[in-house]
This record gives structure tokens, C-alpha cells and sequence, in this order.
């Protein structure tokens, strides 16, 4: 097996290590006055209708994009950089924000963090390039790095929002937000601050906003989970068979519905889980296995209800001998 094909199995779960040390949602504490429009409901419910979907959708798009340009053309310091009237990947952002709502690449994480990450690569991008005594020339190549290099870490950090992109091609490409440098940053982080806020009152009117702050996996439910599989040991989970597998050897064996370890072998929680999973698929595998068998050897061996044999009995072989 090449390097090609083990990267198949290469992965970063940042999630992996922050959810451990995250503390869990305590939007179920406030008031349900407060907390409906942090996105917290007791009793999820479907979204409505695509009637009402699109009325939202338009009023959020226009509360947020309107609020966004206001604040930029009435703030001085703002406007002592000559930011454009409007970002234009903001546009973009809106569709997610209050058109598809409930989708992961539109929640506050993916929309705060995606949009900050890529607007921080692409001016990084683009001041690099400017070493280039002919910028104009080849900023197009500095836009598809950025584009690029903005698209790797987000998917690497879990903040995958399409209009960020955007913000990464403007900040390598667009004059006048070249011209503001890192400060391009800060209006990006602003902007987008904005219209989640927007997002947080137009959205929870009679739908739900955000589905989610930072992740979909419920952090308390999962502090609990983890902590019964430690306390249980792995002894649950695998069967260590010291006198059958040689500790130096390493070895992992999988018989039966058994997951044979190395007794030096330690695991974590996630892997205490997924080792608990391949332990009841195997078992409930070797189950139906059983189960077909049964019914080949009885359909094979077995008579029909209305087949049996004569056997005479006492007093019919004394009549016939009699006889």
C-alpha cells in the first residue's frame, strides 16, 4: 500500500480535542424569553413552510445587509478607510443566514470563524504578492491562492462558509480593500457579527436560529457518556487475553464477537466507543449467521406436522401373532 493510499484514512478532528474541554449549552437555564432567540427550543420542530420561508428570507436579507451598511457609513473610523458600501461576500453570507438556516455552513462558528480566517489569509496573501514589483499583473494568482489557501483551513477547522471565499478573493484582488490592508479584517469580523445578530431576531420569530453555536454533538450528554465508559474500564468493551497474544507482538485480533487486545494497549474514550459499536455489529452479525442456520438444518431435517411413523404397538403385535 502506497502513501496515496493510506492518506485515504488521514484525518484532523479538531473537534476532538475542544468538545472535551468546552463546557456544555446553558441556554436551558435562561428564560424562555431570552434563550428562543439564542436558538434553544425544548421540543424541536420542522421549519415552516417554504411560503413563509422565502417571506423571512427576504426580510432578514435586507434587516441584515441594511444594518451592515449603515453602522459602515455612519461609523467615522470606518469611513476614514473608504470601505466599499457594501462587502460583497456578504451578499452571500445572507443566503445562508436567513434563507438556509438550519444548513452547517451557516451557523454562527462556520459564519464568524470561515469568514475571519479566510479575510486574515487572503490579506496575508495579498501582502506577500506585493513584493512583486508588478502587483496588478499576477494579483489574479495571489486571488486563487488565497481562495484556495482559505479553503483548506476551513475544511481543516471545521468552518466551512462558501462566502468566505469571497472575502479571501477580495482582499487579493479588490482595490480599495487592498488599500485598507488587516483592517479589511476587522470590518469582516464586524460584518459578520452584524448579521448573525440580525439573524439572531428576524430568524426566531417562527423559526429556529441557530441550530447549533459551535456543534451539533450535545457536549453534556457526551461528558457523560465518556465518563461511564472510563469508569466501566474497557473490560466491557474488549476481552484481553494475556496467555493467547504476546505483548511485544502488538497484535490486534478479531474473532468471533471478541476484540482481542494487547494488555499494555490503552484507549480513549472515542476509541473505547467505536470498538463497542464493532463488538455489537460483529455480535449481532455472528446472531443472524446462527439464526440462518437454524432454519436451514430444520427446513433440511425437519418433518411436516402431519408426517409421522407407525409404530405398532404391544397389543397390535400380539393380535397379529395370534392370528
Amino acid at each position: 500500500m502506497g502513501i496515496f493510499d493510506r492518506a485515504r484514512d488521514w484525518d484532523l478532528d479538531l473537534d476532538r480535542y475542544l468538545n472535551p474541554i468546552l463546557p456544555p449549552s446553558q441556554l436551558h437555564r435562561l428564560p424562555t424569553s431570552v434563550s428562543k432567540f439564542l436558538g434553544y427550543r425544548k421540543v424541536q420542530r420542522q421549519d415552516v413552510g417554504n411560503i413563509l420561508g422565502a417571506f423571512w428570507s427576504l426580510v432578514g436579507a435586507f434587516c441584515g445587509l441594511a444594518v451592515i451598511a449603515a453602522v459602515f457609513n455612519n461609523t467615522g473610523s470606518i469611513q476614514r478607510h473608504q470601505p466599499p458600501a457594501l462587502i460583497a461576500s456578504f451578499g452571500a453570507s445572507a443566503i445562508l443566514e436567513y434563507n438556509a438556516i438550519r444548513s452547517p455552513l451557516g451557523q454562527p462558528r462556520n459564519a464568524l470563524l470561515g469568514h475571519t480566517f479566510s479575510a486574515l489569509i487572503g490579506v496575508g496573501i495579498s501582502k506577500l504578492f506585493q513584493y512583486h514589483p508588478d502587483y496588478e499583473s499576477i494579483k489574479w494568482i495571489a486571488g486563487a491562492v488565497a481562495c484556495g489557501t482559505a479553503s483548506a483551513v476551513m475544511l481543516l477547522t471545521g468552518t466551512v462558509h462558501p462566502p468566505g471565499g469571497a472575502s479571501a478573493v477580495l482582499a487579493a484582488t479588490e482595490p480599495v480593500i487592498t488599500a485598507m490592508g488587516w483592517y479589511f479584517v476587522g470590518l469582516v469580523v464586524w460584518g459578520t457579527t452584524l448579521m448573525v445578530l440580525v439573524g439572531l431576531v428576524i430568524n426566531n420569530v417562527q423559526r429556529q436560529f441557530p441550530v447549533y453555536w459551535w456543534t451539533p454533538v450535545d457536549l453534556a450528554r457526551r461528558k457523560k457518556d465518556d465518563e461511564e465508559i472510563v469508569a466501566n474500564g474497557q473490560r466491557d468493551v474488549v476481552k484481553r487475553i494475556e496467555d493467547e497474544i504476546d505483548q511485544d507482538d502488538g497484535t490486534i485480533r478479531i474473532t468471533g464477537s471478541e476484540v482481542l487486545l494487547p494488555a499494555d494497549l490503552s484507549l480513549n474514550a472515542e476509541e473505547t466507543t467505536m470498538l463497542q459499536s464493532l463488538k455489537e455489529r460483529l455480535r449481532k452479525s455472528i446472531d443472524r449467521k446462527e439464526e440462518k442456520e437454524t432454519e436451514r438444518s430444520d427446513s433440511t431435517s425437519g418433518r411436516s406436522s402431519t408426517e409421522f411413523t407407525m409404530v405398532p404397538s404391544r397389543s397390535d403385535v400380539g393380535d397379529a401373532t395370534s392370528s
